[in-house]
C-alpha cells in the first residue's frame, strides 16, 4: 500500500478494536522477516528501531532499506523511530524518512518531560511526522516488583500531559514492563480503562514481549491500539541460532541467515494473531 503515519494506522485500530505490532528490527533479516509477515497476514504495521541501537548497526544503510520496504509494501507501514531520548536522534529519524517518532522522557519529572515532548511534537508536526510520548514507570524485567500505584500514570496527569503537548499517541504504564516476562504479569486494566475514557488520543504498551493472551484482549478492549514486541524479535533470532548450530555445527552463515529469518517471522506471526488485526490491512 504504502507509507503511512503512525497516526493513521493507530486512529484505525482505536476505531475497530485492534492492536498494531510494533516490532522493531536490527538488520536486514529480522526487517525482511517482519514485513512479509504482516504481508502474508494482511496485516498493518509499525517497524521501529530505538536510537540506543544507533552505536550498534548502520542505520544510515538499514533505515533507507526500512523505507524502501514501506514504500513497496502491500500493507501500511509506519516507520517508528522508538525510544528517542534525544533532538538529534528524533531529527536523525524524520530525515531518513521515518513517519513517527517517540520521545521518551519518563525518566523526567513530569514538567519536563511535558516540556520537551511538547517542542518535539511542534517541530515533527510541521514536518506531518506523528508523536507518540511515554509517562510513567515501565520498568524492566529485573526489576519488575519495583511497578507499583505510586509510578504507575494516573488519569489526571495523562489527561493534562496529551492536552499540553498535542501528542498523537501515549504509551502508559499500567503494570508493564520491558523485555521478557518472568513469572505471572500483573497489569491494572481498570487504571487502563480509565485512562482510555479520558484520553482523546490512541494508547500504546511497551514491553509486549509474552504477555497472556488474556492480557492483550484485555488491553485492546480497553484501548491499547500498539503493543511493541522488540525483545521477542531478538530473542527469537538468537534461540534459533543457537539451535541451528548446536544441530548442525558446520553450518555456513547463509543457511544461518535463512534459518533466523525463519525463526523471526514464526514469532511474529504468533503475536500478529493475537492481536486481532489480521487482514485489517484489506
Amino acid at each position: 500500500m504504502a507509507l503511512v503515519t503512525m497516526n493513521d494506522l493507530l486512529q484505525d485500530a482505536r476505531n475497530r478494536k485492534y492492536a498494531v505490532g510494533g516490532f522493531n528490527v536490527f538488520n536486514l533479516e529480522t526487517l525482511c522477516a517482519v514485513v512479509e509477515v504482516a504481508e502474508e497476514l494482511k496485516t498493518p504495521l509499525v517497524l521501529g528501531i530505538t536510537e540506543r541501537f544507533f552505536k550498534f548497526v548502520d542505520v544510515d544503510t538499514l533505515s533507507a532499506a526500512m523505507v524502501r520496504a514501506a514504500q513497496k509494501s502491500s500493507v501500511p507501514i509506519a516507520l517508528h523511530l522508538d525510544h528517542g531520548y534525544t533532538y538529534e536522534g528524533i531529527i536523525k529519524a524524520i530525515r531518513w524518512g521515518f513517519t513517527s517518532v517517540m520521545f521518551d522522557g519518563s525518566s523526567l519529572s513530569v514538567v519536563e518531560n511535558l516540556k520537551r515532548t511538547k517542542e518535539v511534537t511542534r517541530i515533527a508536526h510541521s514536518l506531518g511526522v506523528s508523536v507518540e510520548g511515554e509517562l510513567g514507570y515501565v520498568g524492566c524485567c529485573e526489576h519488575a516488583d519495583d511497578i507499583n500505584e505510586d509510578n504507575i500514570v494516573t488519569c489526571d496527569v495523562a489527561a493534562n500531559f496529551v492536552d499540553k503537548t498535542n501528542i498523537d499517541a501515549l504509551a502508559v504504564s499500567v503494570g508493564n514492563h520491558h523485555g521478557a516476562y518472568r513469572g505471572t504479569t500483573n497489569l491494572n486494566i481498570a487504571r487502563l480503562s480509565q485512562l482510555n475514557s479520558v484520553i482523546n488520543v490512541p494508547l500504546v504498551m511497551h514491553g509486549g514481549s509474552r504477555l497472556s493472551s488474556d492480557d492483550y484482549l484485555n488491553s485492546i478492549k480497553y484501548g491499547i491500539t500498539k503493543i511493541n514486541i522488540p525483545t521477542d524479535t531478538s530473542m527469537a533470532a538468537s534461540e534459533k541460532l543457537r539451535t541451528e548450530l548446536l544441530e548442525n555445527p558446520g553450518a555456513n552463515y547463509i543457511s544461518l541467515m535463512s534459518a533466523v529469518k525463519k525463526g523471526v517471522k514464526n514469532s511474529v506471526r504468533k503475536y500478529m494473531l493475537h492481536f486481532n488485526c489480521i487482514s485489517k490491512a484489506i
